[in-house]
């Protein structure tokens, strides 16, 4: 089926289910859960689909890889609440258990609705990043203008306290000073977009217009591993 929004019922749903954090509750409402959220994910996906491959011919797309799980993993977190409250899906490279790729994604929250393009969190990545950005590398310069161009998305991560290159170019601060690194949209207010559609094709658009971001994620990727790979020979 064709795409056509999400349903308000079903956000509200999965506010519900987390806050009464029930096995039971989630077993009763389990297949509303599915028509009300997770086939409109689906069916967005499918619709995303082409373009997105135009992006990366080696992105997942099969759906069930995808998208978050409603039942939380509580093995690594102090918060032992069962169910999650928000849904997203990547669109990413096939990956290891727990590694992190570069990535796009989509996420519906019951505070915000938002899609970006994000590298990974692994230190020796954005050792490579920084490296990259200080060079001037060509793809570096490429994702800083696809960022700029497309002002519906802001720079995202934490920052560290204090500047880690601080005779850099002050136009690079906002690059070399974050602990990770990923462009962000997020709407607060706003859930029209989102109800009746209206927000799937800007979002490609944006999606498309980052690609130079995402090469540049890769890259970064690709030689930090092949970093680690000569330090251990």
């Amino acid at each position: 089926m064709a795409f056509t929004g999400f349903h308000a019922a079903g956000i509200d749903l999965l506010q519900l289910n987390r806050l009464q954090n029930s096995k039971e509750f989630y077993e009763a409402h389990k297949d509303e859960i599915k028509r009300l959220v997770i086939q409109p994910f689906h069916e967005l996906i499918a619709e995303m689909t082409p373009a997105m491959l135009e992006i990366d011919p080696q992105f997942v797309v099969t759906p069930s890889r995808m998208i978050s799980r409603v039942r939380r993993d509580t093995r690594y977190t102090r918060d032992k609440t069962l169910y999650r409250a928000n849904l997203w899906f990547f669109f990413r490279r096939p990956r290891r258990e727990r590694e992190s790729v570069p990535c796009y994604y989509f996420e519906i929250h019951p505070e915000y609705w938002g899609y970006g393009c994000w590298g990974s969190w692994d230190r020796s990545e954005m050792e490579a990043m920084r490296e990259m950005i200080l060079r001037e590398d060509q793809l570096f310069l490429e994702a800083y203008r696809a960022v700029n161009a497309c002002p519906q998305v802001h720079l995202a991560g934490e920052e560290y306290k204090r500047p880690k290159y601080p005779d850099a170019k002050p136009e690079y601060q906002s690059w070399l000073n974050r602990k990770e690194l990923g462009a962000d949209f997020r709407e607060y207010h706003d859930f029209a977009p989102v109800l009746d559609g209206s927000f799937v094709q800007p979002m490609i658009a944006a999606m498309q217009q980052l690609a130079p971001l995402y090469r540049f994620f890769l890259a970064a990727k690709e030689r930090a591993e092949a970093a680690h790979r000569e330090a251990l020979q």
